[in-house]
């Protein structure tokens, strides 16, 4: 829905209406994983993560990938979820491997998270 882009430096943001594959990516994960069985399977076919990775993301309730999309591009994503609890969106931040480190969600999990339980939440009121 929306996407800001640095005024210098790497850019790395994807434009608005950008279809990517589900194959890759943090976002790709997050909405996955919560997916039903066969859902789930048909979208583990030819990805870059593992049924394994997937576990994680719904026990931790977040995901996060280190170059999986874009060489050089790590990536942590939440679910946001519509007013039946079904994950309907992804709130995703990304930057450079350097700077949001190999381990992104250690430090920008809680932040991503938050954003998508506002917009979880507001979707909720909306729908009362």
């Amino acid at each position: 829905v929306a996407s800001a882009e640095r005024p210098i430096g790497l850019r790395d943001t994807i434009p608005v209406g950008t279809q990517l594959s589900m194959k890759a990516g943090s976002a790709a994960q997050v909405l996955l994983a919560w997916e039903d069985h066969e859902r789930l399977l048909e979208g583990l076919q030819g990805a870059r993560f593992t049924p394994t990775v997937l576990a994680g993301v719904r026990r931790r309730g977040w995901g996060q990938s280190l170059g999986e999309r874009e060489p050089g591009v790590a990536s942590v994503s939440a679910p946001v979820r519509g007013p039946s609890g079904r994950v309907i969106a992804a709130v995703s931040i990304s930057g450079p491997i350097e700077r949001l480190t190999r381990q992104p969600g250690r430090l920008h999990a809680e932040v991503v998270c938050n954003a998508a339980a506002q917009l979880t939440e507001a979707l909720r009121k909306t729908n009362d």
